[in-house]
C-alpha cells in the first residue's frame, strides 16, 4: 500500500520518527493503528447505544421533535 502525504504532513512524520528513534513507516503503522482502535471503538460505543435505547424504548431526537410539534399544532 502507498500513503501520500501532504509535504507539511510527512515532514512532521519525518521528524517524528527521527526523534523517537524509528522509521517513519514504522510510526505511520502504529498511527494508524492506533486511529482505527479509536473509531472502532465508538463505532462498537454507538452500535451499543443505539440497541441499547431501542431495547429500552427511548425515543430518537426525530420522535421527540415531532411529538412535540404534534402537541404545539393541538394546542395552537
Amino acid at each position: 500500500m502507498t500513503l501520500h502525504l501532504a509535504p507539511e504532513l510527512e515532514q512532521k512524520l519525518q521528524y517524528l520518527a527521527a526523534q523517537t528513534e524509528r522509521t517513519p513507516d514504522e510510526l505511520a503503522q502504529e498511527a494508524v493503528e492506533n486511529y482505527l482502535k479509536r473509531i472502532e471503538a465508538l463505532a462498537t460505543a454507538v452500535r451499543e447505544g443505539e440497541e441499547s435505547a431501542e431495547r429500552e424504548g427511548w425515543l430518537t431526537h426525530d420522535e421527540v421533535f415531532d411529538r412535540l410539534n404534534k402537541r404545539l399544532l393541538k394546542t395552537a
